[in-house]
C-alpha cells in the first residue's frame, strides 16, 4: 500500500499565505556586565559516592567517564546504545551541587518518568513541556527562580518562552544536557527543527558544560552534533553499541505464498508467552491496522498506533501498553520515541525500515531490563521497492531548490520586509530542500512561533553549483541508508551483531549473554509453525492423527533440510505437515494438495522430489 500523505502541503506547490505567526520570541535581554551567576566547581566529588545516592553500586561501561567529564566542567559527546544508561550520566552530576542541570529532550513520557523517579527519591526535579498543565509549568518556573529545583527537564520548544529563558539566566547552570542529540542533524533520521535553537541558547547561558547524548549516531552524525552544538573539545564517550541480552534474527520471505508464511511466523512468535510484551513495526498505516486486526483475531490483547490516529487515540494505545493492559502494539515508526517500557520481550519488523540506524533504535526497545529479548526482522525483497519509492519521492533538484528560494523571497517581500518568512516544516523533501538552501548560504533556519520554521533570507544570487553538490550529497546519503539495511537483510553468512557493531564504528567483539543471531545460531526457538497455505481459504494443518515414529520422519527431515537451502526448515514444511505426509503417503501432486497445509506453491517447488523420496522409502 502507498505511504501516508504528508501532513502539510508541499513547499513546491504555490505557497499559501501563512496564518499570522504571532509574536516571534523576543531576543534575550542583554546580560548584566557581571555575566551569568558563577558556577561552583564540582571536581572534588567522587562519582562512586554519587552513585550511592541513587541506590546503585556500579557503573555501566562509559558512565563513569561521562560523569567525570561533567564534574570537571567539560563538554561531552555521549554515545551509548538504547538502554545503555545515558540518563545516569547527567543525573549523577546534577545531584552533586546546588546549581541547575537543564535536560532538553523531545521525549515527553520519558522526561515525566525520570522527573517522577527523582522526585520520589527526594531529589528536587521539575519539568516543563508544551501542552502541559499551566499551573504545573508556573510552579516549575518558580522552583527554578527560587533555587529549589536542581534538575529541569524541558522540551526543546520551551526555549521559545522568554519567561523560561529569563528564569534560567537567574541560575548558575551546572550542566546543559541535549538528549537525543541526533535530532540536531538535518541529515539524521529524526531531525527536529526546534533543536536548531539550542546552540544559541547554550551561548546565551554563557556556554555552561554541555553534554550531548544519543544512541544512534554513526561517526559521521556524531561529528555534525559536535559542530551544530558548538561543543568545545568534548570528552567523547562511546560505551559500545552492543546489546548483549538481545538476539537478532532475519527471517526471509519471498516467492509464492510468502505473505501467508510471514503472517503465520509472526502469529506463532507472538503466541509464545516469552515473546510478550511485544512491538510490531509496520511500514504503512494500512498494514498497521490490518496486522492489528489479525493479531486480535488470535485472541491477543493488541493496540494499533500510527500518525493517522488522533492524539487521544494514540495516547490511549500507549498508556494501555505501558500499563500492561495490552500485550502487543502494532505501529508505524511514529511509536517508540519516549516509550521506556523495560520489559518488552520482542520487537518485530514486518517491513524493512529506512536505515540500519532506525532499525537498531527500534529493535533496541526490547530488553531494557537486561533480561533476554529478541529482535526479529521479517524480511521481504518486495519491501525494497517501497524504500526506493521513498528515496525517489524525496529527491531534490537544483531547479526545485532555486524555485523554492524564489517563492520564499517573493512571499517575504509581500508579507514583510523581504527577509523573513515563517512556514510549516512540511514533508521530507521540504526539509531536505530547506537544509540544502541553508547550506548553500541562501537562507538561515530557526524555530519560529507555533511550531513553524523561521526562514531568514540572504541576498545575492543562489550558488547553483553548491546547490548541485548538496543535492547529490543528500541523494547519496539516502542511498547509503538504503544499502545499509539491504545488506543487513540479505547477508546470511555473517553475524548480525557484528554487522550492526561495524555499522556504528564499534570494533569491540560482540558479547552476547545468550543466543546471538540466526547466523551464529539458526532459528530453533519458534514452535512448529502453522504455515498458512497459498490457496485462499485453506485451513492450517491438523496434527491429531496417530503418532508417527521418529525413524519414519527422519528421511523427510533430511529432505526438508536440503530443500531449505540454508533457510529455516519450517519455510519448507512444519513437523506437523511431515507427520501428515507420512500418515497419508501421497503418490500424486493432487494427493499432496489434499493435505492441509500444502498449497500450489509447495507442489510446484517440492512435489517431484518429495514424491520420489516417498516412492523410494515405501
Amino acid at each position: 500500500s502507498a505511504p501516508a500523505p504528508p501532513a502539510a502541503p508541499s513547499l513546491f506547490d504555490a505557497l499559501p499565505a501563512a496564518a499570522p505567526p504571532g509574536a516571534a520570541p523576543a531576543p534575550a535581554p542583554s546580560r548584566p556586565s557581571a555575566g551569568p551567576p558563577a558556577r561552583r566547581s564540582l571536581r572534588h566529588h567522587d562519582p562512586e559516592a554519587l552513585l550511592r545516592l541513587l541506590g546503585l553500586t556500579a557503573f555501566r561501561p562509559g558512565q563513569r567517564e561521562a560523569v567525570r567529564a561533567a564534574l570537571d566542567g567539560r563538554d561531552a559527546l555521549v554515545v551509548m546504545p538504547t538502554g545503555g544508561g545515558k540518563s545516569l550520566c547527567y543525573q549523577l552530576p546534577a545531584l552533586a551541587g546546588d546549581d541547575l542541570t537543564v535536560v532538553v529532550s523531545p521525549l515527553i513520557a520519558l522526561m515525566r518518568d525520570q522527573c517522577r523517579r527523582l522526585t520520589d527519591l527526594g531529589h528536587p526535579a521539575v519539568m516543563l513541556a508544551s501542552g502541559g498543565d499551566g499551573e504545573a509549568n508556573r510552579a516549575a518556573l518558580a522552583a527554578i527562580r527560587d533555587g529549589s529545583a536542581k534538575i529541569c527537564f524541558a522540551a526543546p520548544e520551551r526555549f521559545a518562552s522568554r519567561a523560561f529563558r529569563a528564569a534560567l539566566r537567574d541560575r548558575a547552570i551546572a550542566l546543559f544536557v541535549v538528549d537525543e542529540a541526533h535530532c540536531v542533524s538535518e541529515w539524521g533520521h529524526d531531525f527536529r527543527p526546534d533543536y536548531l535553537r539550542l546552540a544559541s541558547v547554550i551561548a546565551e547561558l554563557g556556554h555552561p558544560p554541555t553534554m550531548a547524548c544519543t544512541a544512534t549516531a554513526t561517526p559521521r552524525v556524531a561529528e555534525e552534533i559536535v559542530a551544530r552544538l558548538g561543543l568545545r573539545d568534548p570528552e567523547r564517550v562511546r560505551s559500545g553499541f552492543d546489546r548483549p541480552n538481545l538476539s537478532f534474527d532475519v527471517l526471509p520471505f519471498d516467492g509464492a505464498g510468502s505473505v501467508a508464511r510471514k503472517r503465520a511466523t509472526l502469529l506463532a512468535g507472538l503466541a509464545m508467552p516469552e515473546n510478550r510484551p511485544a512491538v510490531v513495526y509496520c511500514g504503512t498505516r494500512r498494514s498497521t491496522e490490518e496486522l492489528a486486526a489479525l493479531v486480535a483475531g488470535e485472541g491477543l490483547r493488541v493496540a494499533a498506533y500510527h500518525a493517522g490516529m488522533d492524539a487521544e487515540a494514540r495516547t490511549r494505545a500507549q498508556d494501555a501498553f505501558m500499563a500492561g493492559e495490552v500485550d502487543v502494539v502494532v505501529a508505524t515508526n511514529a511509536f517508540g520515541m519516549g516509550v521506556d517500557k523495560a520489559d518488552v520481550r520482542s520487537v518485530w519488523h514486518w517491513a524493512l525500515p529506512s536505515s540500519l540506524e532506525a532499525y537498531y533504535q527500534e529493535a533496541g526497545r526490547a530488553g531494557r531490563d537486561g533480561l533476554p529479548a529478541r529482535a526479529v526482522l521479517l524480511a521481504s525483497r518486495a519491501d525494497l521497492g517501497r524504500l526506493v519509492r521513498f528515496i525517489q519521492e524525496a529527491e531534490v533538484t537544483v531547479e526545485q531548490v532555486a524555485a523554492l528560494v524564489d517563492r520564499l523571497r517573493a512571499r517575504a517581500a509581500r508579507e514583510g520586509d523581504g527577509t523573513v518568512v515563517e512556514l510549516e516544516p512540511g514533508d521530507d523533501r521540504d526539509r531536505v530542500a530547506l537544509a540544502i538552501a541553508e547550506r548553500a548560504g541562501a537562507l538561515a533556519l530557526a524555530p519560529g512561533s507555533g511550531g513553524r520554521l523561521r526562514v531568514e533570507l540572504a541576498g545575492g544570487a543562489l550558488d547553483r553549483g553548491r546547490v548541485a553538490q548538496l543535492c547529490r550529497a543528500a541523494k547519496d546519503r539516502r542511498w547509503q541508508s538504503y544499502r545499509s539495511i539491504e545488506r543487513y537483510a540479505a547477508t546470511h553468512d555473517r553475524c548480525r551483531r557484528r554487522q550492526l557493531l561495524d555499522h556504528f564504528g564499534d570494533p569491540a567483539p560482540g558479547a552476547p549473554v545468550g543466543r546471538c543471531c540466526d547466523v551464529d545460531d539458526p532459528v530453533d526457538w519458534l514452535p512448529e509453525i502453522r504455515v498458512a497455505p497459498a490457496r485462499r481459504g485453506a485451513a492450517p494443518p491438523a496434527d491429531d492423527g496417530p503418532p508417527v515414529p521418529e525413524e519414519a520422519l527422519a528421511p523427510l527431515k533430511a529432505w526438508r533440510r536440503e530443500r531449505a537451502d540454508g533457510k529455516p526448515a519450517y519455510t519448507v514444511a512444519t513437523d506437523a505437515t511431515l507427520r501428515e505426509i507420512v500418515r497419508r503417503r501421497p503418490r500424486t501432486p493432487e494427493e499432496l494438495l489434499a493435505i492441509r497445509g500444502i498449497g500450489p506453491a509447495f507442489v510446484d517447488k517440492h512435489a517431484a522430489s518429495l514424491l520420489e523420496l516417498l516412492a523410494r522409502t515405501g
